[in-house]
C-alpha cells in the first residue's frame, strides 16, 4: 500500500447504508399503477425503482 492509499480510508459501509435507505424511500414512493409508477408516471417497473431494487441486493 502507498501512502496515499493507507492515509485515505473510506468508510463504505455508512456509503451503502446511506444508498440503502435512499432506496427503501424511493421503493415506497414508486409505486405500480395503471397508468405506470405513482411517481414519475413512467411504465412499470421504472428505472427509480429497478434501480432502487439493485441497491437492495448489494
Amino acid at each position: 500500500m502507498t501512502s496515499a492509499t493507507a492515509g485515505s480510508r473510506h468508510n463504505w459501509e455508512s456509503d451503502l447504508e446511506r444508498y440503502r435507505i435512499k432506496a427503501v424511500h424511493v421503493l415506497d414512493t414508486h409505486l405500480p399503477a395503471t397508468t405506470g409508477c405513482t411517481e414519475c408516471g413512467d411504465p412499470w417497473p421504472c428505472a427509480r425503482a429497478c434501480t432502487a431494487e439493485l441497491v437492495l441486493e448489494l
